[in-house]
């Protein structure tokens, strides 16, 4: 029972619990597959360096369910956002929705959305290095076949066919 001076509004009514609970359903859901991306890209940073292309090739089976899961949960994620928009509720992001269930910051499913949005920076940081990597051994490849290619004698790139080795015109020259 309430206490008389508890107003409608504090009441929370059967469907805002049921989006309160669906929202701390989809948190908790996107945080296991938040950590199991981390994960993933941990040990493909690990393959990658290592050169083991036999486990890169099982990585890739587990990248693809994570795939799978994260556009189930973008799916997900639209339609909440959408219901609560229908049902009057904050619906520009899941941490707005999440605040609105709590006292602001400070409440868990907040906290729980911050966290989230904490892990995706982190993520996409995994996500930088393992491309930064994969570049760095693109690159080193190139370099390699350009060498095997011109039997380690590379000629420069801007140099004129008939330009003197001597070096510089205006320094070197004799008067």
């Amino acid at each position: 029972m309430t206490s008389p001076t508890t107003s409608i509004a504090e009441i929370p009514s059967n469907s805002q619990l049921d989006f309160e609970q669906e929202t701390a359903t989809f948190l908790q859901t996107l945080s296991d597959v938040q950590a199991d991306l981390l994960n993933v890209l941990h040990r493909k940073r690990e393959q990658m360096v290592a050169n083991d292309m036999q486990a890169m090739q099982e990585t890739m089976v587990s990248e693809q369910e994570l795939v799978e899961r994260l556009e189930n949960l973008r799916d997900t994620r639209q339609n909440l956002l959408a219901n609560a928009k229908g049902q009057g509720l904050p619906s520009d992001s899941l941490h707005a929705l999440a605040r609105s269930f709590t006292d602001g910051e400070s409440g868990e499913l907040a906290q729980k959305a911050h966290h989230a949005q904490d892990a995706m920076r982190h993520i996409q940081n995994e996500t930088l290095t393992n491309f930064v990597l994969a570049q760095q051994t693109v690159l080193h490849l190139s370099q390699l076949l350009q060498i095997i290619a011109t039997g380690g004698k590379i000629k420069p790139t801007y140099e004129a066919e008939n330009a003197s080795s001597q070096g510089g015109t205006l320094v070197d020259q004799d008067a």
